[in-house]
């Protein structure tokens, strides 16, 4: 069973019904002893850094999160969810993120860049994984996004897009994976990357 956070700021309908495809349980909770009994977790997100942040708190959420981490259980930040990985983000001010992957979110800054980065972009594997077992560089997921992860170590990026710099597209160190596209709204390539998922779980 997998644990969608509901933390008022997810696209957790379209997450569980994608899951679902895919042949993985999930169940929507804010509830931390579902946390505990979750065979993975999954922290959905859409909006702001700093709301996203206080929500996680108000739920009082965030010692949740870091215990299961330090179980060895696998935590998968989606879009916004991903961004709050790192340690701080420059959206709108300078805010702390959870900081189990060192780096920070920054804001596109290209001259004539169109902000935000929106739609399909292509990925660029950067290090073998799992994660991208069965995907290449023809294969496009679909991102809507104005800042994005600036990894302390660019080996903590399993794949990339290119949008003025290396966006990472997918992270991963450890037990803690982030995908700053939208993997349910990405077609068949996000069904692999789910796939993919599931059988790391397994």
């Amino acid at each position: 069973m997998i644990a969608i956070v509901d933390y008022d700021v997810g696209n957790l309908k379209n997450v569980y019904t994608t899951l679902g495809d895919v042949g993985l349980e999930g169940v929507i909770t804010r509830d931390k002893k579902v946390l505990d009994n979750a065979d993975a977790i999954i922290l959905p997100g859409v909006g702001a850094f700093s709301d996203a942040m206080e929500n996680l708190r108000k739920y009082d959420l965030i010692d949740s999160l870091e215990s299961n981490i330090k179980k060895g259980k696998t935590l998968l930040g989606i879009c916004l969810g991903m961004q709050l990985l790192f340690d701080k983000s420059y959206e709108d001010g300078e805010f702390q993120g959870l900081g189990y992957i060192p780096g920070e979110i920054v804001k596109f800054s290209a001259p004539g860049l169109k902000i935000p980065h929106m739609g399909w972009n292509n990925l660029i594997i950067n290090r073998d994984s799992p994660l991208v077992h069965n995907i290449g560089s023809e294969d496009y997921v679909y991102f809507v996004h104005s800042y994005y992860a600036n990894p302390e170590n660019f080996d903590d990026v399993v794949a990339y897009a290119d949008y003025s710099v290396k966006v990472p597209g997918i992270v991963q160190r450890d037990n803690v994976i982030g995908m700053q596209f939208h993997p349910e709204k990405s077609s068949n390539v996000g069904l692999q990357l789910l796939k993919n998922i599931k059988e790391i779980l397994s």
